[in-house]
């Protein structure tokens, strides 16, 4: 009788630093979700694990600021400019300015407190809601009652939330890694998507560019 072999999985890595402060890193999400999709149908045996790293755009952020005046003045009104919006579109995105926000540290620990309890892909359902949340539907980043919202609406208990949200702990532990990202992984702004460790794309890129480098990865490690 002849025996079945099961088809081995070859994993691929990526870490994604990223603020949920930055249009760019949201729209990064888009394309890099649609490239693992089309390289996933191409290669079953592929699979991947993605994993969300924290970065803050704005340190010194206080609550209450006004989104628009922030996008105008620290980004040189970028953010209205017909080339973010266009990608935007490209994904089924439509950036909203109105409304308030803050800094986005307790953003990052919902993040991280999603990998610690569920793993990469609850976290990445969670990165998703913070994204929309925030540049498309007006929420505030900062606002912790938002943050509990929507880390229930994917599973979380709401007492663990608001452990971590006011755990100085936890901020310790966010704020060190934000700052080993630039310090240990010299990663100087945001998105900076990592692959496998050792292929590093930098900013905004359409799908084809993540999949060209899974490609060559692919090339490379199951030759």
């Amino acid at each position: 009788m002849a025996h079945t072999h099961p088809t081995r999985r070859h994993l691929v890595r990526i870490e994604v630093h990223a603020d949920t402060l930055c249009p760019w890193s949201y729209l990064v999400k888009k394309s890099l979700d649609k490239a693992i999709q089309a390289f996933t149908r191409r290669y079953p045996d592929v699979e991947f694990e993605v994993l969300w790293r924290p970065f803050y755009l704005y340190p010194r952020l206080t609550r209450g600021t006004n989104k628009l005046s922030l996008y105008h003045k620290e980004v040189d009104s970028n953010l209205l400019t017909d080339m973010i919006q266009a990608a935007g579109l490209k994904h089924g995105v439509q950036f909203r300015l109105d409304g308030t926000t803050g800094p986005s540290r307790g953003s990052h620990k919902l993040i991280a407190l999603a990998l610690q309890q569920r793993g990469p892909q609850f976290q990445s359902e969670v990165v998703e809601k913070l994204f929309r949340g925030y540049f498309e539907e007006g929420q505030d980043i900062s606002d912790h009652a938002w943050l509990v919202q929507v880390g229930k609406q994917c599973g979380l208990a709401s007492s663990d939330i608001l452990v971590a949200l006011r755990s100085k702990t936890a901020s310790s532990s966010i704020d060190e890694e934000a700052r080993g990202a630039g310090t240990e992984r010299e990663v100087r702004a945001v998105p900076s998507v990592t692959v496998q460790g050792r292929v590093r794309i930098f900013g905004y890129q359409d799908p084809e560019v993540f999949g060209d480098a899974f490609e060559k990865l692919r090339m490379t490690d199951y030759a």
